[in-house]
């Protein structure tokens, strides 16, 4: 059976060989087949891909493509692949010795469509973090950022297909805006508890220190979307995984609103409406609380302005 790895590259001169060596290493009964698209890079990415597909063997394929973005290059590589399963590889991360190999034993009843694996953030200061997959509760996996994520999942090609694959207008958030597709269009899901997918969280160059703010907007429109979805789908049902849809998208839209009040104001009155009472957290303080119950969102986020200038 062959796996398509599939690896965008844009500036990635610094990270890229590694992540072919972690994808050929892969024992996959059949063979493991790397197509690595070069999304216009500007550094030495071009040359490096191309002399590692010259001693490769066959094993690594080279597409070279205007700067169109990931998940451009991921459908490229996702249209020019064979195998019936997909993994998507990220150009500055690892796959561990026998992931692909285990996830594989995960979907082999033939009705698995995506095998979501858990994995650890390689910090930059060295600190490895794992993350935790919300497993069995695939939709407060997705609501919670806890369902994987690009490098650490295991894709049926078919499926992929079936949902028309990756959304090549988002610039963030497309990983879970996939699985939210894949969802949506019943795909069947199963877990691996392994840590086996290393996720390096780079000081600089990623879209979220970028812009920060549009990310956060991305953030919350997809999770507009999945409430929605919901909220039409089985309301009563899903009561816990809405309530808990609207605690996130209440927290994001406090980040926003510190630099687009009247963006995080009109999306607050669409998307969460009345009888709305935040929960105390770490973010959310109880003094706060009071003043949203009393002053509703816009009069809290004014009046917590105030105190924090007049003290």
């Amino acid at each position: 059976m062959i796996v398509s790895c599939v690896i965008p590259c844009h500036n990635v001169e610094a990270f890229v060989e590694q992540a072919v060596a972690s994808a050929l290493a892969q024992e996959v009964p059949g063979g493991m087949e790397v197509i690595a698209v070069d999304d216009g890079s500007t550094d030495g990415t071009p040359a490096l891909l191309d002399a590692l597909a010259a001693r490769s063997g066959g094993r690594v394929r080279v597409v070279h493509q205007p700067n169109r973005g990931a998940s451009a290059a991921r459908n490229v590589g996702l249209s020019l692949g064979t195998g019936e399963f997909v993994q998507f590889l990220d150009a500055d991360d690892l796959l561990l010795p026998g992931k692909v190999q285990g996830q594989l034993a995960l979907a082999k009843d033939g009705g698995t469509d995506l095998v979501v694996g858990d994995y650890e953030q390689v910090m930059p200061n060295g600190l490895l973090l794992r993350v935790r997959a919300l497993a069995g509760k695939p939709w407060m996996a997705l609501i919670r950022t806890r369902m994987g994520t690009t490098s650490s999942v295991l894709w049926r090609r078919s499926a992929l297909v079936r949902i028309n694959g990756w959304n090549e207008e988002l610039a963030s958030s497309q990983d879970y805006e996939l699985m939210f597709r894949a969802l949506q269009g019943g795909c069947a899901i199963a877990w691996d508890d392994r840590v086996l997918t290393q996720v390096l969280k780079r000081a600089t160059g990623s879209i979220s220190q970028t812009e920060p703010i549009e990310n956060w907007k991305r953030y919350i429109q997809l999770r507009r979307a999945m409430k929605e979805h919901l909220e039409r789908t089985d309301a009563k049902g899903f009561a816990d995984e809405i309530e808990a849809l609207r605690q996130y998208i209440f927290m994001a839209l406090r980040i926003v609103a510190v630099s687009d009040m009247r963006w995080a104001s009109a999306m607050y009155r669409s998307c969460i409406g009345r009888g709305f009472h935040p929960e105390v957290s770490k973010a959310i303080t109880e003094r706060y609380v009071f003043l949203h119950n009393l002053l509703g969102f816009d009069g809290a986020e004014r009046a917590t302005r105030l105190l924090k200038r007049t003290r």
